[in-house]
């Protein structure tokens, strides 16, 4: 049963170290090639997150450097770009591995609608809008007062529902995420997020919120991240995160709820979900607990549905 996963952070991590190998299998990555292959994750979202010490001028240069990096060490004929609605269905016709780029926080755009176009130009298909803190598009879920959408967060969601670019509002403040679910002609997504119902934490989703993005047609991505999935200071384990599945399922969520694994963004991992090469045991988890129908929706039949409504 192969494997859809929203959301990691290795193109960042290979930015930071470019000596690293994707395809060498070690430690360093959790997500790099040959982790991928033994969880058997064919379609990989690899998000771009410039560091928040990177100053304004320097950080969509710095996005073009981690682009630079997936084509020239990531992309290959194992690994290919998926760009189109097309791409994504030959990719999975054939069974073959694809990856997605995403850019994560719109703090790197520097307020430029170009930019945006720019990165839609060398592959990008979708932006997660804000990182923890507030940038030129909306407040992130870390300001202690936010706001909603700016002025020019709006004109970002229309071009991007314009250019065919997914939506991404993990991480957005609560004013935020409402403001999108109001403008967004297109299907959103969170692809890294987990039931706030059952951890208090404000990156995670209302049952509200949970409500709108099925109602929106959306999907939500559990993250393997261990204090958005207990609120005690302990070791997570996949049984905590099915905890969040059951819930969402519970809201009528069995059609809008996925994983987006938050792998090499993440300082502290469950102890059963340590890299994607683990992926073999959550699914051996979830096939106790539901009907194999249900797994397959989970684990890449709900992603595949929306990026394909998408995608242009």
């Amino acid at each position: 049963m192969n494997v859809f996963d929203a959301h990691c952070d290795v193109l960042c991590k290979l930015w930071k170290e470019p000596e690293r190998d994707f395809y060498k299998e070690d430690d360093f990555l959790q997500a790099g090639f040959p982790a991928l292959v033994k969880g058997s994750v064919d379609i990989q979202v690899l998000a771009c997150f410039v560091p928040t010490h990177v100053p304004y001028g320097r950080r969509f240069h710095t996005i073009l450097e981690m682009i630079d990096i997936f084509y020239e060490k990531v992309a290959s004929e194992q690994f290919r770009p998926i760009y189109t609605k097309a791409d994504l269905d030959e990719r999975v016709l054939k069974g073959e591995k694809g990856a997605i780029l995403f850019v994560e926080g719109a703090h790197a755009l520097e307020e430029s609608l170009v930019q945006l176009r720019t990165w839609y130009r060398l592959g990008v298909r979708g932006m997660t809008l804000t990182w923890n803190h507030g940038n030129c598009v909306a407040d992130g879920s870390g300001e202690p007062n936010p706001g909603g959408l700016t002025a020019f967060g709006r004109q970002v969601i229309e071009e991007m529902n314009r250019l065919g670019m997914i939506v991404d509002v993990s991480h957005l403040a609560d004013p935020g995420f409402w403001d999108v679910m109001e403008i967004s002609k297109a299907p959103v997504i969170a692809s890294h997020s987990n039931a706030r119902q059952i951890c208090h934490h404000p990156r995670n989703l209302t049952d509200e919120q949970i409500r709108a993005l099925i109602a929106k047609d959306g999907v939500m991505g559990l993250t393997f991240v261990d204090f958005f999935t207990v609120e005690e200071k302990r070791t997570a384990w996949i049984d905590d995160l099915l905890r969040h599945l059951d819930h969402v399922c519970g809201l009528g969520g069995v059609d809008h709820v996925a994983f987006g694994s938050d792998f090499d963004g993440i300082t502290n991992t469950f102890g059963d979900l340590s890299s994607s090469a683990a992926y073999s045991q959550l699914l051996e988890a979830l096939l106790r607990r539901y009907k194999e129908a249900e797994v397959l929706k989970f684990v890449r039949g709900n992603w595949l549905r929306v990026f394909g409504n998408v995608l242009q």
